[in-house]
C-alpha cells in the first residue's frame, strides 16, 4: 500500500518492485526501529505490546518491531551483542548496581567528553550518571553535527546542556586553521541559514556563533588569504562529466607549481569520489582515497569476483571468456607482454570472443582424444597469445580443483595467480579472512553467494578500506591529491580544497523542487518510510498513537536532513586553509528531465562573495 500507483500501475510492475526493492525497504525500516529501540532501551516485547494495544494500526512500526524481536533472539542464541548493546547493557549494569555506579563515580571525578555534538540519548544518560552532574566537561561544536540522520546522534543534547543553569559556557571562537576569507565564508553560511526569509524552517540549523581569526602573536596564526572561487553563474549548465573535467584539469595545472601544498577533493557521496579517482588515475595524477573503498581494493575484489563467478558456473563459456580477459589484465599488469599495447588488447579480445563461442568448456579445459579446442584456438592466434592461453588453462584447472577448499584457502590459491604485488596479496589475504567470516556466519552460502559479497566490494557498495582504516591517523601528503567524502574529512585540513556536487540533490534546502538521497521515488505521497516508521514507534511507546498523521514525520525528516547537509557544507568549507573552490553539477539524469540546480546555499555564498570582492 505504500507504492505509488502512478509509478506502479499494473500487477507485473508491482511484483517487480516488491521482488527487487521490497527486501531493502524492509531492511531500512528494521534498522530504523532497532536503532531507535536500543537508544531508548525499549525491549522488543514491550514495543510489540504497545503497538498491539494502540487504537490504530501502525503497520511500518509493526514490521520493524517483529524484525527487532527476531534480531535480538538471534543475537541471544549466538551469545552475541551489537555495538548499541554495549552501551545499553552497560546502562543496565549501572542502574542495577548502585554501589558499582558509586565506585565508578569516585574513580572518575572528572569526565571530558569530546565531539559531544554527536552524543546519543544513551551516551548522554550514561555520562550524566557517571559524572553525577559534576565536573562534566563537554567539548563540541553543534555546527559540526553531521551524523544525525543515520545514527542516534543528536546535537540538541549539547544545546540543551548549555542552557542548564549550573553549566558554565566557555565558547572558543578563535581559529587559526583558515584564512580570513574562508572564515568569513563559513560565517556567512551560518548567518544566511539563520535569517534568510525563504528558508524559515532551517533557521535552527546552526548554533549562531562566529569564528574569529587568532589574535596577533598567537602560536597558530591564520594563513594569508588565498584563492576562493565559486563555480556558479545563473543559467549555467554543468554536467557531471564537465564538473570532473574542470576540477581535475585545474589540479593538473595547479599541482606542478604547488608541490609543497596539500590538496583535497571533497565530495558528498562515495560514488562521486570514485569517478574523480578514475579521472585522476587516467591523467597520471598521484592521489589517495578516503572513500568506502580504494581503487586497488575494488580492482582486487573485481578480479577475485570474476574467478568466483566462473567457479560457481563452470559450464558457462561466457563467464570463461570474461575470466580470460580478467586474468589477462592481471598478467599484463605484471609484465610487458607486447610492445604494442593496442595490438595486445585486440588479441586479448579476440581470444575472449573465441572462448565465449565454444559449446562446452570441458573440451577446452580437459580435451579428449578426438577434440582439442585448445589446439584449435592456439592455431588462430599469435604464438605469444597461444602461450598465454596455455597458462590460463592451467590456472583455471587449478582453481576448479581447489574449489572444494574452504573459502579463505581458495582465495589465497587464486591470488597466487592473479597478484604478485605485496600490497595486492595483502588485500587478498584480508578479503580471504572477511569471506571466511561471512561463510562461518552463513553456513548455507556457496560460491554464488560469496561471489556476490565480492561484487559488493568491487561495485563500491560495501565499506572495505583495505590494509588500514584511513579514517584514523591520516596525514595528508604534500603534492598528492586526497579524494574524500566530506564526512571523512572532518578533523582534517588541507591548503587547498575543492568541494564538488554542491547542488540541490546533495545539499537540499527542503523546498519545492528538491529531492532527497535517502528517499525512493516510487513511494506514494513522497513518504519517507524510515521517518514514518520511527514516528509510529515513538507515538506508540508514549501512548499517543492517535496523534499520528501520515506525512508529518516525512516533512520533519527532510528539514532535519537539509539542516545536516548544510552543516556538512560548513565542515567542508572549514577544511580549507588557504584556497577554496566550490563546484556543482546537474546530476546524472539531467538529460531525462530530472535536472538538479545549484544548491541555494551555493547561490547565496556566490552572491555574497561577489559583493565582497567588489567592495
Amino acid at each position: 500500500g505504500y507504492l505509488d500507483a502512478a509509478m506502479v500501475d499494473d500487477a507485473d510492475q508491482l511484483r517487480y518492485r516488491l521482488r527487487n526493492d521490497g527486501p531493502q525497504l524492509v531492511e531500512d525500516i528494521a534498522r530504523e526501529i532497532i536503532k531507535l529501540g536500543k537508544d531508548n532501551r525499549w525491549e522488543p516485547a514491550e514495543l510489540r505490546a504497545r503497538l498491539n494495544a494502540a487504537p490504530r494500526d501502525l503497520p511500518l512500526a509493526h514490521i520493524g518491531a517483529e524484525i527487532y524481536e527476531d534480531y535480538q533472539r538471534s543475537l541471544s542464541y549466538r551469545g552475541a551483542v551489537d555495538f548499541d548493546d554495549l552501551v545499553r547493557l552497560a546502562m543496565e549494569a549501572l542502574n542495577a548496581d548502585s554501589q558499582f555506579l558509586e565506585r565508578l563515580q569516585n574513580r572518575w571525578p572528572y569526565i571530558l567528553e569530546d565531539e559531544s555534538q554527536d552524543s546519543s540519548n544513551l551516551q548522554n544518560d550514561m555520562l550524566r550518571m557517571l559524572s553525577a552532574d559534576r565536573n562534566w566537561v563537554r567539548v563540541g561544536d553543534p555546527n559540526q553535527a553531521i551524523y544525525t540522520t543515520f545514527t542516534t546522534a543528536d546535537s540538541n543534547f549539547l544545546r540543551q546542556f548549555l542552557k542548564e543553569p549550573e553549566v558554565m559556557d566557555r565558547p572558543l571562537h578563535e581559529s587559526g586553521r583558515s584564512s580570513s576569507g574562508i572564515i568569513r565564508m563559513a560565517n556567512h553560511l551560518v548567518e544566511w541559514a539563520a535569517h534568510d526569509e525563504l528558508i524559515p524552517h532551517l533557521h535552527h540549523t546552526f548554533y549562531e556563533q562566529r569564528i574569529i581569526p587568532t589574535a596577533p602573536g598567537d602560536p597558530q596564526p591564520n594563513p594569508a588569504d588565498g584563492f576562493i572561487y565559486l563555480d556558479w553563474e545563473p543559467e549555467m549548465n554543468m554536467t557531471p562529466e564537465k564538473e570532473i573535467e574542470r576540477v581535475v584539469g585545474s589540479l593538473q595545472k595547479w599541482i606542478p607549481d604547488h608541490k609543497e601544498w596539500t590538496v583535497a577533493v571533497l565530495v558528498p557521496e562515495n560514488s562521486r569520489g570514485f569517478k574523480v579517482a578514475e579521472e585522476l588515475k587516467e591523467r597520471g595524477i598521484e592521489y589517495e582515497e578516503l572513500l568506502r573503498s580504494t581503487t586497488a581494493t575494488r580492482d582486487a575484489a573485481g578480479r577475485l569476483q570474476a574467478v568466483f563467478d566462473y567457479l560457481a558456473e563452470p559450464t558457462s563459456s561466457r563467464l570463461l571468456g570474461r575470466l580470460y580477459a580478467t586474468w589477462w589484465d592481471a598478467v599484463w599488469d605484471r609484465q610487458a607482454i607486447h610492445a604494442d599495447e593496442e595490438q595486445a588488447l585486440v588479441s586479448r579480445d579476440g581470444v575472449k570472443r573465441s572462448l565465449e563461442k565454444i559449446r562446452t568448456t570441458e573440451t577446452f579445459l580437459w580435451p579428449g582424444l578426438e577434440e582439442d579446442l585448445f589446439a584449435t584456438l592456439s592455431a588462430e592466434v599469435e604464438a605469444d597469445s597461444a602461450a598465454l592461453l596455455r597458462d590460463f588453462r592451467e590456472s583455471v584447472r587449478l582453481w576448479l580443483l581447489a574449489s572444494d577448499l574452504p573459502v579463505d584457502q581458495l582465495v589465497l590459491t587464486i591470488s597466487q595467480d592473479l597478484f604478485d604485488d605485496a600490497a595486492d596479496l595483502a588485500l587478498a589475504h584480508k578479503m580471504a579472512l572477511v569471506l571466511r567470516g561471512i561463510a562461518e556466519n552463513n553456513p548455507e552460502y556457496r560460491l554464488p553467494e560469496l561471489a556476490g559479497e565480492l561484487r559488493l566490494i568491487a561495485q563500491n557498495q560495501r565499506r572495505f578500506l583495505g590494509l588500514e582504516d584511513a579514517s584514523t591517523g591520516y596525514e595528508p601528503r604534500k603534492g598528492v591529491v586526497t579524494v574524500a567524502t566530506m564526512h571523512a574529512a572532518k578533523g582534517l585540513e588541507w591548503d587547498r580544497v575543492y568541494l564538488m556536487a554542491v547542488n540541490n540533490y546533495s545539499f537540499p534546502a527542503a523546498v519545492a523542487g528538491d529531492s532527497f538521497i535517502s528517499e525512493r521515488w516510487y513511494i506514494r505521497d513522497e513518504l519517507n518510510i524510515q521517518a514514518e516508521a520511527r514516528a509510529q514507534a515513538e507515538l506508540a511507546m508514549t501512548d499517543r498513537s492517535d496523534m499520528y498523521a501520515e506525512g508529518e514525520a516525512s516533512r520533519e525528516a527532510r528539514i532535519e536532513y537539509a539542516g545536516e547537509r548544510l552543516r556538512l557544507l560548513y565542515v567542508g568549507i572549514t577544511r580549507a586553509r588557504r584556497d577554496l573552490v566550490i563546484t556543482w553539477n546537474m546530476g546524472r539524469f539531467y538529460d531525462q528531465g530530472r535536472k538538479n540546480e545549484a544548491a541555494r546555499a551555493l547561490m547565496a555564498l556566490s552572491a555574497y562573495w561577489k559583493k565582497e570582492q567588489q567592495a
